[in-house]
């Protein structure tokens, strides 16, 4: 276990707070300027003039004054996530890194409070924190299946009972946390300090050079006209594998339409085509329903006719996250498409080859919207063990809401968009992506049972009769969400 301490103690913080309010006051100044000469007549003309810049959003939350008179906010947090959650140790010039810092240090003069945070690596412990009853954290951060756990035996709180959480606000997204919760109860929500749910979600990339060989429609252009689907999609994957070295078989020597592993690429397009391993009823409660579901049925049929029947997808045991082997083969030009996540795409920076990003397909032109898949995550709880609930709910909330003002712009539109999109209408299609984005219970808390359970395996042995894969589970997943849905209603809050 490592322990860090971020320099946020008083006197940092009162410096750094001198310093702001300085800034302030010639931002403020600027600002002044700017709106006067906005009111002073152009000596050019006014086509000659470029429109000023939108500013960005800012949101207010409706947090009380309060001074916690220094008292240490420790934070406990899985060590393996892609980006810290809250804390960093100091400014070093990136802007995400610079962002957080900075966002910390407000939170932590606002309130008073000085953090620490604890890393940890099993996700166990966090619970046998709780369960040994030590008072020592604030806040947990953890990933989704810890946070199921915590929640089902009673170990967190219902975060939206707190007084001075509003998950109404533009920095709480309503409709995952929604999907994360059961009925009305919600352990854990999604918000703006959630940075996982970015960083693991999936997307697509394409070669661009390749694409410009074979003459394809632009993708760009099918995504905003809405006829970005699976069968274009798999048109192209299609033509595009090619025999490279003539010896009439088909290896990793060769040229695919489309590279990733099965949990992501096969597993990505259900979500994208609306199709859901877990659904939810009319009372936000969950219901086993791949086994019996029409729609699922059909995209997963045609998951398997645009990836495994026209040989697009190249095939090889290599299931882990980074995948290396097959962002070698992208690197090297040997695919057409490649799935992944966000945060591995700046593995790729130094590709010679040209790649564009572009959101997953619909499963036709009548489906509403571009879906997003999110995975995995972590995302935070208040133990039942904290010192002090209600200031735990309270900092929760004025770290979300300023990181949707100041952490997710610096996210998006540094980290994604500039170092990882290649050309502008990348940043727009990461925007589409980021729209409409789904988590499923199935592909996430039941990972372990349904996605990499069964599900993978069968695309990837090239088994397709579901109604026998799903029966022997079927029964079980009723009666665990019926277990399920019972803790969560009797859970803390």
């Amino acid at each position: 276990m490592k322990k860090r301490l971020t320099a946020l103690f008083l006197s940092a913080v009162l410096l750094c707070s001198s310093a702001v309010s300085c800034s302030q006051q010639t931002e403020n100044a600027a600002a002044d300027e700017t709106t006067s000469a906005a009111v002073t007549p152009a000596a050019d003309t006014p086509e000659e003039a470029e429109p000023a810049p939108e500013e960005p959003e800012i949101v207010e939350d409706n947090l009380p004054a309060k001074d916690y008179g220094g008292v240490a906010f420790n934070i406990y947090t899985r060590s393996n996530t892609t980006h810290y959650a809250f804390l960093t140790e100091e400014l070093n010039g990136e802007v995400l890194n610079d962002a957080i810092y900075e966002r910390n240090l407000k939170t932590a003069d606002r309130f008073n409070v000085a953090f620490t945070e604890t890393e940890y690596s099993d996700e166990v412990m966090a619970q046998n924190n709780v369960q040994s009853g030590d008072d020592t954290f604030s806040l947990m951060n953890v990933r989704c299946t810890a946070a199921d756990t915590m929640a089902k035996k009673g170990m967190c709180f219902d975060i939206s009972t707190f007084q001075y959480i509003d998950l109404s606000k533009p920095y709480w997204d309503d409709e995952l946390t929604r999907m994360i919760g059961i009925g009305d109860r919600q352990f854990t929500a999604i918000g703006s300090a959630d940075l996982t749910v970015i960083d693991f979600m999936t997307t697509m990339l394409f070669n661009k050079n390749l694409h410009e060989q074979f003459g394809f429609d632009s993708i760009y252009e099918l995504v905003r006209e809405g006829k970005w689907t699976f069968d274009r999609f798999g048109e192209m994957a299609g033509a595009a594998t090619q025999d490279i070295d003539g010896d009439g078989s088909y290896t990793k020597d060769d040229q695919w339409g489309v590279l990733g592993c099965a949990k992501y690429l096969h597993c990505s397009f259900l979500p994208a085509g609306g199709a859901w391993y877990i659904s939810k009823d009319e009372n936000n409660l969950p219901v086993f329903t791949m086994a019996t579901d029409e729609h699922f049925q059909n995209v997963f049929e045609k998951t398997f006719a645009v990836l495994n029947d026209n040989n697009a997808w190249y095939k090889t045991s290599d299931d882990t996250n980074e995948a290396v082997a097959y962002h070698d083969q992208f690197r090297n030009g040997q695919g057409l498409f490649m799935v992944t996540i966000f945060y591995y795409i700046e593995s790729l920076r130094d590709m010679d080859y040209d790649f564009g990003i572009v959101p997953f397909p619909k499963y036709d032109e009548t489906q509403p919207n571009y879906y997003g898949r999110i995975s995995f995550f972590d995302t935070s709880v208040i133990p039942v063990t904290v010192p002090d609930p209600e200031m735990s709910s309270i900092v929760l909330e004025a770290l979300t809401c300023e990181s949707f003002n100041t952490v997710v712009p610096a996210y998006k539109d540094v980290a994604l968009k500039s170092k990882f999109a290649r050309d502008e209408d990348s940043s727009d299609m990461i925007d589409i992506t980021l729209e409409h984005r789904i988590i499923d219970f199935g592909d996430s808390y039941f990972q372990g049972t349904i996605r990499d359970g069964f599900v993978a395996g069968m695309f990837i042995n090239d088994k397709r009769d579901l109604a026998s894969s799903t029966k022997s589970v079927a029964k079980t997943m009723a009666k665990t969400l019926e277990k399920m849905i019972k803790a969560y209603a009797e859970g803390e809050g």
